[in-house]
């Protein structure tokens, strides 16, 4: 009776410290987590990149503490760990790449939570870098993720970078339409639009002549943040305009 006591005892007296130890990591993570999204020395995308880079870390500590108070030997654990961890090196090298990735783009800045940017062809709103992981709200509204290791080989548009931006718009009229009228027409209604630059005034051109059609090209700038609504709101009303006068379309 004496040693199943003794046994329960100990076994006890483990799994308390294994729940102290799980315990007591997870908040610790979760308060250095908390500290640096706090920090006024870092920028959003440097805070929560290192801030989850910092709890996994601690999380991973956690739990080596948790198997060494079980009663694995440090040196059997630290052999283990080197041949499995190689094992998974290899297996995982797309999740490692990923990782130095993540790295990569804190550190460099190609882009930061907010921008509006294209990668891998997707343009949208960065919402969050992680540790393996971009992701970006698109022009459609639906959530993208993109692995950091391709997007440190990929080519990236940043359009956030400048407070300016150049719009250009083309309108396919007809072969015999009134060219002169129509770019007339474009740089007008692109003077009237509030959101306009009109330091730097809308220009029209006739670009070329293609497939029994003549493309009308418009040249104006507005704020970056402005860029989507001012694009959108121009395309419609030049096209009403255009058909106000008239002026046949392609």
């Amino acid at each position: 009776m004496a040693n199943i006591l003794s046994i329960l005892t100990a076994v006890a007296t483990v799994l308390v410290k294994l729940v102290i130890i799980i315990i007591a990591g997870l908040i610790i993570a979760a308060a250095v987590a908390k500290i640096i999204r706090r920090s006024k020395k870092l920028d959003e995308t440097a805070k929560n990149f290192f801030a989850n880079f910092a709890s996994t870390a601690i999380k991973v500590l956690t739990l080596i503490t948790a198997l060494m108070a079980l009663g694995i030997p440090a040196a059997t654990f630290v052999t283990v760990l080197g041949s499995v961890g190689l094992a998974v090196g290899l297996a995982l090298q797309g999740a490692l790449a990923n990782f130095a990735g993540g790295i990569l783009l804190v550190v460099f800045r190609p882009f930061r939570i907010g921008d509006h940017v294209t990668l891998g062809g997707t343009s949208g709103i960065v919402q969050n870098i992680s540790i393996f992981y971009t992701t970006l709200l698109a022009d459609d509204n639906s959530v993208v993720t993109l692995p950091n290791g391709t997007l440190t080989n990929a080519n990236i548009i940043n359009t956030s970078v400048s407070d300016d931006r150049r719009i250009c718009l083309e309108f396919s009229l007809a072969p015999d339409a009134d060219l002169a009228a129509a770019k007339k027409i474009a740089v007008e209604t692109a003077s009237k639009n509030a959101l306009i630059l009109n330091a730097l005034e809308p220009t029209a051109t006739v670009s070329t002549h293609v497939e029994g059609k003549a493309i009308v090209k418009l040249t104006a700038w507005a704020k970056s943040a402005d860029y989507a609504k001012v694009k959108d709101d121009l395309d419609r009303e030049i096209n009403d305009a255009l058909d106000a006068a008239k002026i046949a379309k392609a």
